[in-house]
């Protein structure tokens, strides 16, 4: 179905004329400075229609906001792995249900379940420190079954966010996994200013959204009230990402950025997370006094070896060298980065790159080791070669004689 049917099609189910839903278009993709004709307006559309249509239920017009999805257009800064989210407070919930049941179920922390004659559960839990029982006929998939029999489900035990909001899942089963995908974007949203965003995305559409860092794009997402913050919209975000670099140069939506200099924009809105790569030790330090989604540095080196086997959880090794610092050989001059299989490798050794990313140092037996980094941007400013793996050298034994 083309754009005209999509209009007219929405135009009957909101009771507009074809004429006012063709203004009302006009106007929302003009708040997103975008032409009718773009592949994004569709979806600008059909959320226009469906809010509509919400708010016209309710009968409160007032609850329409046709402009909820935004147009974004920039680059990742940094783009990180998904991750599971609900991972540490379900083993929260498991370890002080092992420590002391009766407290984690008052708490609220874990409700219970018990299986009778009939195969179906009684489930108990306190809520708000009431106590309440349910007999169900299925269980919530984050429901756990521990080596002795007893089941119980984590909760979600936080009733308000730290901002003040309403949990409105407060009380409600965690689910059995929460992926999240988390980065820091650099663009323009709508018609507003080019500036950093901090961006999350949830779910299935957080997983499949995956594209290169430093790489300029197109795509719908929700921008927060306070304004620095954007967030993807279900599967909408991952189905509007388009590469700038793919389109055609005849495209509206098309940008020519070709004199935009990366190394410029980094060192003016990024100037705290700026560390030589000699400096990591206090990058470490400092960034641990930092907000979480603020605990990223940004440094460059050379590569000067690569490893491009995946690890047990899907990430190469480059390690990087400083040559233009004075090093002490007493000290390890090797910084190793950990590169999460999304980011493409297409540089060599000897290449000059600019990582992105957190720092990471362990403590084993043995003592401290190096501090390494976690990257989830990467940046070739100079490229040599391309990705091989290199064998590392064995030494020869000469003592078989």
């Amino acid at each position: 179905m083309d754009m005209k049917n999509q209009i007219e099609e929405g135009a009957k189910v909101i009771g507009l004329s074809v004429e006012e839903a063709t203004n009302k278009l006009e106007e929302i993709c003009s708040e997103n400075g975008i032409e009718t004709t773009n592949p994004i307006a569709l979806g600008l559309w059909r959320n226009f229609v469906a809010n509509t249509r919400r708010a016209q239920k309710s009968g409160d017009e007032a609850k329409t906001n046709d402009s909820f999805y935004k147009s974004a257009f920039g680059f990742f800064v940094s783009l990180d792995a998904p991750r599971d989210m609900m991972s540490w407070n379900r083993n929260q919930a498991k370890e002080e249900y092992l420590r002391d049941a009766d407290n984690a179920l008052e708490k609220g922390i874990v409700a219970v379940a018990t299986e009778n004659a009939l195969g179906k559960f009684t489930v108990s839990r306190f809520f708000k420190g009431t106590y309440e029982e349910k007999i169900v006929s299925k269980l919530p998939d984050g429901a756990e079954t521990l080596e002795d029999g007893r089941v119980y489900i984590p909760l979600d035990s936080t009733e308000t966010y730290m901002n003040g909001g309403k949990n409105d899942a407060f009380g409600k089963p965690l689910p059995k996994e929460q992926f999240r995908r988390t980065g820091i974007f650099f663009g323009q949203i709508g018609n507003g200013e080019m500036k950093p965003y901090f961006f999350s995305y949830k779910n299935q559409g957080g997983v499949d959204f995956a594209p290169n860092t430093f790489e300029w794009c197109h795509f719908l997402c929700v921008l927060s009230n306070d304004e620095t913050s954007i967030y993807g919209a279900k599967d909408l975000t991952f189905s509007s990402l388009t590469m700038n670099a793919e389109m055609e140069k005849e495209n509206d939506l098309y940008r020519d950025m070709d004199s935009f200099d990366f190394e410029s924009c980094l060192r003016d809105n990024f100037e705290n997370h700026l560390y030589p790569l000699v400096e990591m030790e206090r990058a470490h330090i400092e960034m641990q006094s930092q907000a979480s989604r603020e605990r990223f540095v940004i440094t460059d080196g050379t590569v000067c070896n690569m490893n491009m086997t995946p690890t047990k959880n899907g990430n190469r090794i480059i390690n990087l060298t400083d040559l233009n610092a004075e090093i002490s050989y007493d000290d390890d001059a090797i910084t190793t980065c950990w590169i999460p299989e999304h980011l493409t490798l297409d540089f060599g050794i000897g290449s000059s790159v600019i990582v992105v990313g957190r720092t990471s140092q362990r403590t084993t037996d043995e003592g401290v080791e190096p501090i390494t980094i976690n990257v989830a941007g990467l940046y070739c400013v100079i490229r040599h070669g391309s990705a091989v793996e290199v064998a590392q050298p064995v030494e020869e034994d000469f003592d078989w004689f």
